[in-house]
């Protein structure tokens, strides 16, 4: 069952990706590359808490015992897994263009050339995330429990 919520997430997550980049140009009129500390923070802000609402949502409605506890593991691996690939695609990318590998020049390439939003503040979001799941699994368990 957890691993059907690494799904959810996942799926939910490069939905909301494709979304959240389509609303924002169709909103803002600029591309997502440009003025990227504003695209950054509001892609940022959507994947750090959708995606892991989702994931609660999915862990409160399928965990009818242990909810809470299953939205952590639902939601941690996720959330550490998806920054750890990010930055791994980011070395590839970066030792094929003969530059050296630092944290900097790994940063610099993801964040202009693939995602605004990956950012030093946004690798220290996971807790967030993971607090996210866990906060909306457990108000599904309290809402459905009183319905039942």
């Amino acid at each position: 069952m957890i691993k059907n919520g690494w799904y959810v997430i996942t799926g939910s997550y490069f939905v909301t990706l494709f979304l959240a980049s389509w609303m924002y140009t169709a909103i803002t009129k600029l591309p997502i590359d440009q003025h990227r500390d504003v695209s950054g923070l509001v892609l940022g802000s959507v994947m750090v808490v959708i995606p892991y609402i989702v994931g609660g949502l999915y862990a409160g409605i399928s965990h009818k015992r242990g909810a809470t506890r299953a939205a952590v593991w639902i939601g941690i691996l996720p959330a550490i897994a998806e920054k750890v690939l990010i930055f791994l695609i980011g070395i590839c990318y970066v030792i094929m263009e003969g530059s050296p590998v630092t944290w900097e020049n790994v940063m610099m390439f993801v964040s202009a050339e693939a995602v605004p939003y990956f950012t030093n503040a946004y690798l220290w979001t996971f807790p967030l995330s993971v607090l996210v799941c866990v906060a909306t699994a457990a108000c599904v368990h309290v809402v459905t429990r009183s319905k039942g």
